[in-house]
């Protein structure tokens, strides 16, 4: 397993409410901040990424930071947010003016339960037919992941990785159109693929050095061989000579370059990583005792402790949420 997949599989994603969006030009589709409408989206999860899929058509998208330039979707296109940040799409770069649905508008929606609901906006110029839907995730700030995604992220269609985004979009519309639970599970698998995959290809085409980001990091020659020794053997006893050693660098080196990628020193990002893996064998039932002992700690009180420092509950608190 990889870095990114090994890191993805200690984050329960889950899709949500998918909306269908017919537009005809001029249109505007102002999305509100997650942090307003997320709890109705996906109840109880802590963190909410919305996306968009450009199905027909061509527009632009922004988020609420003015320091980025808007993008340009296509046909195909897959737009996310993953800061959950208030942004808008709208069919012509130079207008921007809309008014974002009110709250109790996705409040009602998702209660609903249903796997689509059709929404008509725009007048009666070019069309443009969309999907809006909304990823959920049970993780605790320790994965470091989430801590440093962009605020926009665009997959294109044209340069995706041998046609397998369209390929996941096409199966994901297929089951978004049945109304089944069983429907609803692979919806929500294939949601969880579209955002790997897109977090694959912001790896692939993403080169900017000066950038902090654990998604950079990846890809840097020793900082990315530090990381990969790091998931290959996390529980190991390593100290900063030793990881130094092994990528033949200072110790000074390392930590250094490693804070400026990831934000963290080495040995504090290697103790959250322990206890993100420990915070999914608690969520899929191992006992307090099992993951003490499987990750390394002598004694349960030992573990307890370090993880409400980490973490800040209790293990046992952690399993009830």
């Amino acid at each position: 397993m990889d870095i990114l997949s090994e890191v993805l599989d200690t984050i329960h994603i889950k899709g949500a409410l998918y909306f269908e969006v017919e537009a005809a030009q001029p249109w505007v589709l102002v999305n509100p901040p997650m942090n307003l409408i997320g709890s109705f989206m996906l109840p109880e999860l802590e963190h909410v990424i919305p996306f968009h899929i450009m199905l027909e058509g061509q527009g632009w998208a922004k988020s609420d930071d003015n320091r980025l330039a808007p993008l340009k979707l296509e046909s195909g296109d897959v737009v996310m947010f993953p800061m959950g940040s208030s942004h808008s799409l709208t069919s012509d770069i130079n207008n921007w003016q809309g008014t974002a649905a009110d709250a109790s508008f996705y409040q009602q929606t998702a209660a609903k339960k249903q796997p689509f609901t059709a929404v008509k906006l725009g007048q009666d110029g070019e069309r443009a037919k969309l999907v809006c839907g909304y990823i959920g995730f049970n993780a605790k700030p320790l994965n470091p992941m989430l801590r440093t995604l962009p605020k926009i992220l665009v997959v294109k269609e044209h340069v995706s990785n041998e046609g397998l985004m369209k390929q996941l979009l096409l199966s994901t519309l297929n089951e978004m159109g049945k109304s089944n639970e069983g429907a609803r599970n692979i919806v929500t698998k294939l949601t969880e693929l579209i955002f790997t995959q897109a977090l694959r290809q912001h790896i692939e085409n993403h080169t900017n050095v000066d950038d902090h980001s654990w998604l950079t990091a990846v890809q840097d020659e020793h900082i990315g061989k530090a990381l990969k020794l790091i998931h290959q053997d996390p529980f190991k006893k390593w100290s900063l000579a030793l990881l130094a050693n092994k990528c033949g660098m200072s110790r000074s080196s390392l930590a250094e370059r490693f804070n400026h990628y990831v934000g963290q020193p080495p040995m504090k990002y290697i103790n959250c990583w322990k206890m993100q893996l420990a915070s999914k064998l608690l969520s899929d039932g191992m006992s307090i005792a099992g993951v003490a002992e499987h990750i390394g700690y002598s004694t349960e009180s030992a573990f307890q402790k370090a993880f409400k420092r980490y973490v800040g509950q209790t293990a046992g608190e952690w399993r009830t949420t």
